[in-house]
């Protein structure tokens, strides 16, 4: 073996070729523009547009011409500010054609369609004193790479007897409350109303976090899901690993996206369907839902499906998924609207005024998610295609699956992490 191909292979070689992809991402950060949807005054649009090309000019990137992998988070300041998707649907677009009166050599700014989006997360944040957009793109071919060392790290953290320790206490209040709800009068009985009331609150919350905390796809079976680790066999293939995915309980599971004229509808009262199906599964523990929630929507489009009507990501949360889910569930878009801050205010005043005096973000913006990630796999050859949702606990602050990928790679980096090859 060549002394390169020995290097490609060591742990300083995988290090090598994370941080060369990590220079191709492109960041992004605006801090003098209100995020805001297609209201958004003209003056305003090319002002943003005007600070992309700045950007871009000034780390001599051009426009992204194969896929990519999107992540916003944005600030507002609005007391009528807009909910996120209508905000990233605005964004998105002037990401891409130039406007006339933006000085920008090409016709594009960031990618010439949105279709391209490979994988796209979107965050938001009400109620700031300032606003921001920020905004990190990179190859989606660097994604994936990035997702297959990330995977490896992430097993070795699963086989930690800590890691499968917290599980199992996770899954414990899960349990807990079943006991609390299936015997209420014994239990009222022996811990008295008062208690028992603030013994079942306490217990719900974390019964849903630990629900909803295993809804998601994991990291190592998301990169199975798109046929990862290249040229390696595994015994499963990602058909099978999609199948598994597709049978979880955990997830709304509401089959194929519409690709045939005036199917829409159709698709639209699957969306109402499954999430009626996965209430009455799931109402003894979720309703109400007192954990914030994000979105995450792992979609395989059917092999058929024409490229004219390849649906955008962002398109298939804004227009199929949110609108269901969002008043059925009751879900909001800030953990702060889980608190109940006069009851805080009565019981820990020290806490509550830690908060400040107006802890809430503007009302108008209280229904929504906290985050919404869309993750598109490559159609399978006489496979049908599929959306599958998980509502994900959004309340430790780990970020998205772009930060967890992230976060694992460079704990591994670190002197002493763990010895990986590929």
């Amino acid at each position: 073996m060549s002394r390169f191909k020995e290097f490609m292979r060591s742990d300083a070689g995988a290090r090598a070729r994370y941080q060369k992809r990590k220079r191709k991402r492109i960041h992004i950060y605006i801090d003098d523009v209100e995020p805001q949807s297609k209201k958004m005054p003209e003056a305003d649009r090319d002002k943003f547009q005007e600070a992309i090309a700045e950007q871009l000019t000034a780390v001599r990137r051009s426009t992204f011409a194969g896929d990519v992998a999107l992540k916003i988070d944005l600030a507002t300041t609005s007391r009528n500010a807009p909910q996120a998707h209508t905000i990233a649907k605005n964004l998105l677009d002037l990401l891409g054609a130039r406007r006339p009166n933006v000085s920008w050599p090409r016709q594009h700014l960031l990618y010439k369609d949105d279709r391209q989006i490979q994988a796209l997360s979107v965050s938001c944040r009400h109620g700031e004193t300032h606003p921001a957009i920020r905004i990190e793109a990179r190859p989606f071919t660097a994604m994936l790479d990035d997702l297959e060392v990330a995977a490896e790290a992430a097993r070795a953290i699963e086989m930690n007897l800590d890691y499968l320790y917290e599980q199992d206490r996770e899954a414990d209040w899960i349990k807990t409350f079943r006991d609390l709800k299936d015997n209420e009068a014994d239990n009222r009985h022996h811990l008295g109303n008062r208690l028992y009331d603030a013994y079942l609150k306490m217990t719900r919350w974390h019964a849903q976090r630990a629900l909803l905390m295993k809804s998601g796809v994991g990291t190592p079976v998301l990169h199975w899901m798109y046929g990862r680790p290249k040229g390696m066999a595994t015994g499963f293939r990602k058909e099978m690993w999609a199948q598994l995915v597709g049978e979880s309980k955990l997830r709304l599971q509401i089959g194929e996206l519409p690709i045939a004229a005036g199917s829409s509808g159709v698709f639209k009262q699957n969306v109402l369907n499954e999430i009626a199906a996965f209430k009455k599964r799931w109402d003894w523990l979720i309703t109400p839902l007192v954990v914030a929630v994000a979105l995450e929507v792992v979609i395989r489009p059917n092999p058929a499906t024409p490229p004219a009507v390849l649906h955008d990501l962002d398109n298939i949360v804004r227009d199929y998924l949110l609108p269901g889910i969002v008043p059925e569930f009751g879900t909001v878009s800030d953990q702060r609207w889980t608190i109940n801050f006069d009851e805080l205010q009565r019981t820990s005043p020290e806490i509550a005024a830690a908060w400040g005096a107006n802890p809430t973000p503007p009302p108008g913006t209280r229904s929504g998610v906290t985050r919404y990630e869309a993750w598109r796999l490559p159609a399978v050859a006489d496979e049908p295609g599929f959306v599958s949702v998980a509502l994900i606990a959004d309340v430790d602050g780990n970020g998205d699956r772009m930060d967890e990928i992230d976060n694992s790679i460079e704990k591994w980096a670190r002197p002493g992490g763990r010895q990986y090859r590929y």
